[in-house]
C-alpha cells in the first residue's frame, strides 16, 4: 500500500501556515432528516441534533474550519459522501 503525504494550502493565499481551530462532525443515517452533530472547539466538545451545515446532503459529513497566519482567510475543509465517493472541498471565508 502506498501512503502519500500532502500538505494542505490556503486556497487564498497559496501559503502552508494553516491552523484548524474547529471541528464539526455530522453523523446520520441515509437521507435521514435527523442525525448527531458534534462540533470540538477550544478543547470543549458540544453535541446537538442539527445537522442543517452538513456539507453531504445524504449521509455524514465533517467540517474542519481553519485560519491562515499570511493573510485573513478563514477557509473551511469540507468532507462529504455521495454514491460511494468522498468529496473533499474548501469553502472560502
Amino acid at each position: 500500500m502506498k501512503v502519500i503525504d500532502s500538505v494542505l494550502l490556503c486556497p487564498s493565499c497559496g501559503e502552508i501556515n494553516l491552523h484548524h481551530e474547529k471541528i464539526e462532525i455530522f453523523d446520520r443515517d441515509e437521507d435521514s432528516l435527523k442525525g448527531l452533530h458534534t462540533t470540538i472547539e477550544n478543547k470543549f466538545p458540544k453535541i446537538d441534533s442539527d445537522i442543517r451545515r452538513n456539507p453531504s446532503s445524504r449521509r455524514h459529513g465533517m467540517l474542519i474550519h481553519f485560519w491562515c497566519e499570511n493573510c485573513d482567510s478563514k477557509p473551511i475543509l469540507s468532507i462529504s459522501q455521495h454514491k460511494g465517493s468522498t468529496i473533499i472541498k474548501f469553502k472560502k471565508i
